[in-house]
């Protein structure tokens, strides 16, 4: 199947017009099979018209002429058979030690994490603090770099330490869950 753009032959000479920028492109859709509602020589500038056979689309009626004169009534549709399936349960091969174990575990990691993120949030305003101290009256200046200046840098330090930490302690758990199974 072919898509041919067929361009008025005065745009290919001429500059565009004010009035005239976007023509309308002329289509015409070409077939390398073709079929029995077809017209054999779709061009676009004959002037012969044809009856035109409605075509049957996705969702369309089937027309009297197509050989079934078989009516349905209206609002009845076959369904397709539903299959109820069962609901997905939790895996039963925890015990009760094991599942206290991980929920003590699972809150000392959020308790740890917001920890983390508490101290990012305070990485945040010092640096923020930091490149705002220049525009600040010459007393919190002095005070900013006496006492914030020397401590962030450590703090950032370590906040980047324990990250990588705790990444690379999820690594190994995560290796070890994947060797027991």
């Amino acid at each position: 199947m072919a898509l041919q753009i067929y361009a008025p032959s005065y745009l290919a000479n001429t500059v565009y017009h004010r009035h005239s920028l976007f023509p309308k492109p002329k289509f015409s859709i070409k077939s390398k099979k073709p079929t029995v509602d077809a017209d054999p020589t779709p061009d676009p500038t004959s002037s012969s018209k044809k009856a035109v056979v409605p075509g049957q689309g996705f969702g369309s009626s089937p027309s009297p002429s197509s050989g079934s004169n078989k009516k349905k009534p209206k609002g009845k549709r076959e369904r397709a058979s539903i299959i109820r399936r069962s609901p997905v349960e939790k895996p039963a091969f925890l015990t009760k030690e094991e599942e206290a174990k991980a929920e003590e575990q699972r809150k000392n990691e959020s308790a740890f994490l917001l920890a983390w993120l508490g101290l990012g949030g305070i990485i945040l305003v010092q640096g923020i603090v930091l490149a705002a101290s220049g525009f600040l009256p010459e007393e919190w200046d002095k005070f900013f770099v006496k006492y914030l200046y020397p401590s962030f840098t450590p703090t950032v330090i370590l906040f980047l330490a324990g990250t990588v930490a705790y990444g690379v302690l999820k690594y190994l758990e995560n290796e070890k869950l994947k060797d027991q199974k």
